[in-house]
C-alpha cells in the first residue's frame, strides 16, 4: 500500500490563488514581450520572420511556458505542504526451526533422582537437590498432556518410586517432598548409580513394547561408590540393559567439578544409550539444560527445517526535495525558453 501524507496541507489553500496570478502574469508578460520586439528585432528581420512563419514557434512556446508556470506552481505548493511517501516494505530472514515427528514425542518419562547426602552439598545453590528439584517441577508443569512421569529415587537402594502417570500434581507432590539421605558426606555416603538406573529400566520395560518412545532422566552428581559387583560395572550393566531396550538416558549432571563429583560417569551413561549429557553448575545453567530436552517432548529423531519469516516494515520518503528540485528544472527551462524565442527573462 502507498499513501502521500501531508505535514501542512494548508498550502494546498494557496494553488488557486496562484494560478489566478499566473495567469494573470503569463498574459501581461505576453503583451510585454510584444511590445519589447520592437526593439529585439528590426523591421526588415521581422518581416522575414513572419514570412518564415516563425511565429508558429512563439505561439507554441507560449502554450509550453504557460504549462512550466503552472508546473513550478503546483510543484512548489506540493513541496511547501511537506508532502511524505509511506510504503510497507518487506523483510525476510530464513531461520532453522527444530522438528520433530509425531511418532518421536515421548509417551513416559522415568525421572532417575540421586538422593544420597552429596547431593545436599551447597555448591550449586541452595543446593544441588533444591536445585534439581525447582526445574524438575518446571520441566513437568511444562510438559505435554502425552508424557507420562514416573520417578525413581536412590543412593545405595531405592528410597522411592512412583509408576507412569498422567497425574502430574502427584509427580509435583513427589518431588516437592525429595530430600538428601542423613548419612555423613564421603564418610558414610553410599550410592549404586547403577541400581537406580536398573529399577528405571525396570519401571519402563512393560510399555517398550508399546508404540511411542520412552526415555530417563537420571539427575545427579555422578559420584558411585557401590555396585555389584563394583560400581562401575553395576552402572555399566544398567545402561546396557536401557540400550538393549533403546531407551536412551539423559544425564544431567548437577555439581561443580569437585568434591563428590564425576562428570565422566554422567558422559559415559548418555553416550551408551544415544541419550545426551547435560552438565549444570547453577540453576540459570540448569534451566537451560532442560531446556535442551524441549520442555514437551525428548525426540529421539531431530532435523531442522528452514522457514523464511517475512516482517512488514514502514518506510517514509520525503518528497519535498524532490518536488522543489523539479520545479527549479523547470524556472531554468522557461529561463531558456524565453530568451531564446523573446531576448528576455520572464
Amino acid at each position: 500500500m502507498i499513501l502521500i501524507e501531508l505535514a501542512r496541507p494548508e498550502w494546498f489553500l494557496l494553488i488557486p490563488f496562484l494560478l489566478a496570478i499566473t495567469l494573470l502574469s503569463h498574459y501581461f508578460a505576453h503583451k510585454i514581450k510584444k511590445s519589447l520586439e520592437v526593439f529585439h528585432y528590426p523591421p526588415v528581420y521581422r518581416l522575414i520572420r513572419i514570412s518564415a512563419r516563425k511565429d508558429l514557434r512563439k505561439h507554441s512556446w507560449r502554450s509550453i511556458s504557460l504549462a512550466l508556470k503552472i508546473t513550478i506552481v503546483l510543484l512548489t505548493a506540493f513541496s511547501l505542504a511537506g508532502p511524505t511517501l509511506a510504503t510497507v516494505g518487506e523483510t525476510s530472514r530464513i531461520v532453522e526451526v527444530p522438528m520433530v515427528e509425531e511418532k518421536d514425542v515421548v509417551h513416559g518419562i522415568i525421572l532417575a533422582v540421586d538422593v544420597s547426602s552429596s547431593m545436599g552439598f551447597g555448591d550449586v545453590n541452595p543446593s544441588r537437590l533444591d536445585a534439581v528439584k525447582s526445574m524438575l517441577v518446571e520441566f513437568v508443569g511444562n510438559a505435554s498432556e502425552k508424557v507420562r512421569f514416573g520417578i525413581v529415587t536412590f543412593d545405595a537402594e531405592i528410597r522411592s518410586s512412583l509408576p507412569l502417570t498422567e497425574d502430574k500434581g502427584k509427580v509435583v507432590s513427589a518431588l516437592e517432598e525429595l530430600k538428601p539421605s542423613d548419612a555423613l558426606p564421603c564418610l558414610e555416603e553410599v550410592t549404586d548409580v547403577g541400581y537406580g538406573i536398573k529399577t528405571a529400566v525396570a519401571m519402563l520395560t512393560p510399555y517398550t513394547s508399546s508404540p511411542g518412545p520412552y526415555a530417563i532422566v537420571l539427575v545427579s552428581d555422578g559420584y558411585a561408590n557401590y555396585g555389584f559387583p563394583d560400581p562401575f560395572s553395576s552402572v555399566s550393566s544398567a545402561v546396557k540393559d536401557a540400550a538393549n531396550k533403546t531407551i536412551p538416558i539423559y544425564a544431567v549432571h548437577i555439581a561443580k567439578i569437585g568434591l563428590d563429583s564425576n562428570p565422566q560417569l554422567m558422559q559415559f551413561i548418555a553416550d551408551e544409550t544415544a541419550g545426551k549429557f547435560m552438565e549444570s553448575t547453577s540453576i540459570e545453567e540448569l534451566r537451560s539444560v532442560l531446556d535442551l530436552l524441549a520442555k514437551y517432548h525428548v525426540p529421539l529423531k531431530q532435523w531442522s527445517a528452514k522457514i523464511e519469516i517475512k516482517t512488514s516494515i514502514p518506510q517514509r520518503i520525503e518528497l519535498g526535495h524532490i518536488l522543489m528540485i523539479g520545479a527549479i528544472i523547470a524556472v531554468l527551462l522557461l529561463w531558456v525558453g524565453n530568451y531564446k524565442h523573446y531576448k528576455t527573462w520572464f
